[in-house]
């Protein structure tokens, strides 16, 4: 397993069992109010351990918070002893309550100036773990809740936290490139330069290209996809005659479909049309995928148009893909959407005007049960939201029954819909 990769995924479960709470509570230890935080701490730690490293630390921000006016814990010569407190710790929990204490006392920094003091923890773990508890200071957000999200996996916490701070104008795709190129490898890196290279791209494309240098193989074409995707949503044409000089037809193709994508949010129409001139050599699943995002932001906007387009597409696989792409977005169903609700019980969370739920539902309905076409009930707590949207979904002119619960009702009812294929008109 690629070493990096191996780290991220060690510091994202250690740091989701802590979230959760699997060894005990915890919480993150503030730098003020250290007299309070000192007493909780040693409550937490290891009983043979006569003095926590974290009250220390606690201690000593303070201090410096009395002396300076702003907290400033981590120094070049304060660095054998960040090593050495890291190395006396005999948990890993121990060693996080410590590195996020000392992220807190960053809290007042440029985020930039935050980041060249997490650089200085002395191995992999502990950067890994600082970037960490650096987003959750600056996001506002759980460690449960960045996990959640899915980028932390996707790009490794250094690469979620840069993603951030670019995306919030604290550093400029430049420097998350040089990020990027520092604590990854492999995907996350090429996807992380690939959105720096795609925030740039409307400005300076040259200079987006450029962030790629360097790359090769699939990583390389991932790159220029995402780049790419950038520039085509300021110069579409610019973009596509780029893209078309491209000598691998795969890289090719897979460009071009993101060009399209890119297009497609905007004039779907006219994504359709350049769809029809892509290249005869482009691969078939680049060709079936690009049908697909095609149909269903168009399907999204005017369902009818979609269908109609789809229907004439002569290649099975592109019509095969159209038509699933236009059935995520304007499914046969009831016309409603489900949220997760508080209790574990879904909720009625959107209906379309003039579809059949519009007449019998209000949001905010609890869904106790589904039986689809007279069969048993099956209690929604049972199945995820997907598995219980796609019970409601089904063919055009069946039934579907819900057991539903509005609010302030202490009595359930029983609802029967007849499903219908979904249309989305134009504004």
């Amino acid at each position: 397993m690629n070493i990096k990769l191996a780290t991220v995924a060690f510091v994202l479960l250690t740091a989701l069992i802590i979230a959760l709470g699997l060894f005990g509570p915890w919480s993150p230890v503030p730098a003020e109010n250290s007299a309070s935080n000192k007493k909780a701490t040693a409550a937490q730690s290891d009983p043979k351990t006569s003095s926590s490293a974290n009250d220390d630390v606690v201690s000593n921000l303070t201090r410096t918070k009395e002396s300076t006016g702003k907290l400033s814990a981590v120094t070049p010569s304060a660095g054998q002893d960040i090593t050495a407190k890291l190395a006396s710790f005999k948990s890993d929990r121990e060693r996080e309550a410590y590195i996020n204490a000392l992220v807190k006392s960053f809290a007042g920094l440029d985020p930039l100036e935050a980041m060249e003091r997490i650089r200085q923890f002395p191995d992999v773990n502990a950067r890994e773990m600082g970037m960490l508890a650096l987003y959750g200071e600056l996001s506002g957000r759980s460690v449960a809740d960045i996990i959640r999200s899915g980028e932390a996996g996707r790009f490794g916490v250094a690469g979620a936290l840069g993603l951030y701070l670019m995306e919030n104008g604290k550093m400029t795709p430049q420097q998350l490139a040089a990020h990027a190129n520092e604590f990854l490898d492999g995907g996350a890196r090429a996807g992380v330069l690939g959105r720096a290279a795609a925030s740039l791209a409307a400005t300076d494309a040259g200079a987006a290209l450029a962030l790629g240098e360097g790359l090769d193989g699939f990583q390389r074409s991932q790159f220029l996809a995402r780049f790419a995707m950038g520039w085509a949503e300021t110069q579409p044409e610019a973009a596509r005659q780029w893209a078309a000089e491209i000598e691998d037809p795969r890289t090719r193709g897979m460009v071009l479909g993101r060009i399209l994508a890119s297009e497609a949010s905007g004039n779907p129409a006219l994504a359709a049309q350049n769809f029809s001139e892509m290249s005869p050599d482009t691969p078939p699943p680049m060709r079936a995928r690009a049908a697909g995002q095609i149909a269903a932001e168009w399907a999204g906007k005017d369902t009818a148009a979609a269908m109609q387009w789809a229907a004439g597409l002569t290649n099975d696989m592109e019509r095969q893909a159209a038509q699933r792409g236009i059935e995520r977005v304007a499914p046969v169903g009831i016309g409603a959407t489900l949220n997760n609700g508080s209790d574990g019980i879904p909720v009625i969370g959107s209906i379309l005007p003039d579809t059949p739920a519009s007449s019998s539902l209000t949001v905010g309905d609890r869904v106790l049960a589904v039986s689809s076409d007279g069969a048993g009930w099956v209690d929604a707590r049972g199945v995820s939201p997907r598995e219980l949207s796609a019970m409601i979904r089904g063919q055009p002119n069946t039934q579907v029954s819900l057991q539903v619960q509005s609010a302030g009702s202490a009595t359930p009812r029983v609802v029967t819909l007849g499903r219908q294929q979904i249309m989305h008109r134009p504004q």
